[in-house]
């Protein structure tokens, strides 16, 4: 088999929705589009010009902006879709921060060569590396199913997200990955998690701060005032839809994660912060 029938082989398309991303985003770009993979780029800075122009360069790297930031919702809708319409019968989703290596990209299509079943009953498996050290793990992922979970990292099966109608553009960034959790839910579809993906890292390139809380370390990004009251206005909106559909296991699930957001964001203006104890200890 030759490297193009290598490259046309990929069943996974890999997509992303960019804001101003940094060098180690363009890194991943260029290793994706080297390794075969196409790429669906959504841009919501193209004032920048970078994305744009590494795009223009790569075979099968596929780019879209509105010329403005528009947000992840219509970001998102808009490279689930063109990676539909282009054949794919999946997208595997990152946000431009978070990291990943050649290992996590064979994991992943493994798991989708050996669980295209799951199509049939699950609207999108979400990758993570809670659990990469347990032991067996990487012969066996187990799929846990799940009420919330965020898009990035997300495999998308995108004929039931063309089914569901996409993302919801009316959502800016807070409320876009639940919203469309709860659309799943009310259509009897799943969400599953599976956490034993290698190389997956969500956390290294992501401003939170490490705090020590009863014994546990906790990774928490403190948000601006403006931020916080968008996450609880969208949240507000899902509790109502969960209302009108009688889907109150899913309103639930979101009040506690309100609840728990909110003392968090509490906890985080009233405990010292991290860096300036080290900057002090100097």
């Amino acid at each position: 088999m030759d490297e193009e029938d290598t490259v046309k082989s990929r069943a996974i398309a890999i997509g992303f929705v960019t804001y101003h991303p940094g060098a180690s985003f363009i890194e991943r770009l260029a290793m994706l589009a080297d390794r075969g993979f196409d790429v669906y780029v959504f841009d919501n800075s193209p004032d920048d010009g970078t994305v744009r122009e590494l795009c223009a360069t790569r075979p099968g790297a596929w780019y879209s902006t509105r010329g403005e930031n528009v947000g992840l919702g219509v970001g998102l809708s808009a490279v689930c879709s063109q990676a539909y319409q282009d054949g794919h019968p999946a997208l595997l989703f990152f946000d431009q921060d978070t990291v990943f290596g050649e290992g996590t990209l064979d994991f992943i299509e493994r798991f989708q060569e050996r669980n295209q079943a799951l199509a049939s009953t699950y609207s999108a498996i979400v990758f993570d590396a809670k659990d990469v050290g347990r032991e067996g793990a990487a012969d066996a992922p187990v799929v846990k199913e799940v009420l919330l979970a965020i898009s990035s990292g997300s495999l998308f099966f995108l004929e039931n997200l063309r089914r569901l109608g996409w993302h919801n553009p009316r959502y800016f960034v807070d409320g876009v990955d639940y919203e469309f959790c709860l659309r799943s839910s009310n259509a009897g579809l799943k969400v599953g998690l599976c956490s034993t993906t290698p190389g997956f890292d969500h956390q290294s390139e992501q401003p939170d701060q490490g705090y020590r809380i009863l014994g546990r370390d906790w990774y928490i990004r403190r948000y601006p005032a403006r931020r916080i009251a968008d996450s609880v206005t969208s949240s507000a909106r899902l509790m109502g839809t969960s209302i009108a559909t009688g889907n109150l296991r899913f309103l639930a699930a979101i009040a506690r994660w309100v609840a728990l957001y909110g003392g968090f964001q509490v906890l985080v203006r009233l405990l010292p912060n991290p860096n300036e104890e080290k900057r002090n200890a100097k």
